[in-house]
């Protein structure tokens, strides 16, 4: 990230936040956002589609939407954010130890008490996307999915109720 431009747009909106991007871990939001992909060339996923762009392309991503992207060349991207999220974190669990077959529906259960607006952080052994789209048929438009940490055997996300 480059930098980053908050605008104050008065009601409705909370906060418009313009900031340049290096490629992007899929994510689920509490607002709508715009990716503009001014110079390059990548892969993205959006919703549970997936595809390649180049510039210029633009992305819209509605609440609540899944939407990553990884550059193929050296590419400028731009997210447009309408609005915000604050979360109250409640707890972490750390996944790595729990059998795997009890993975999946521990964390259901454990977002299915969440409040809105309320969220934990999991850390895992590998990428647990697949337990998001777990999660978005089960609860559409109601899972937020952040990408907090990352790295080869550790993966830590943070799960809020949107």
């Amino acid at each position: 990230m480059h930098g980053v431009i908050t605008l104050d747009v008065g009601a409705g909106t909370d906060e418009v936040k313009v900031r340049m991007l290096e490629g992007l871990m899929p994510s689920a939001c509490a607002y709508v956002r715009v990716y503009i992909l001014s110079e390059g060339s990548g892969r993205f996923i959006l919703g549970q589609r997936f595809g390649k762009a180049e510039a210029p392309y633009y992305f819209l991503v509605d609440t609540a939407e899944l939407f990553g992207f990884m550059p193929e060349s050296e590419s400028l991207l731009y997210e447009v954010a309408l609005g915000s999220q604050n979360f109250l974190e409640k707890e972490t669990i750390d996944l790595r130890p729990i059998e795997h077959g009890l993975r999946h529906p521990l964390v259901m259960k454990k977002f299915s008490e969440l409040t809105e607006r309320e969220a934990f952080l999991i850390i895992n052994d590998h990428d647990p996307l697949p337990l998001y789209f777990q999660m978005a048929i089960t609860f559409p438009k109601r899972v937020g999915w952040e990408y907090v940490e990352h790295e080869k055997d550790f993966w830590k996300i943070r799960i809020g109720r949107l």
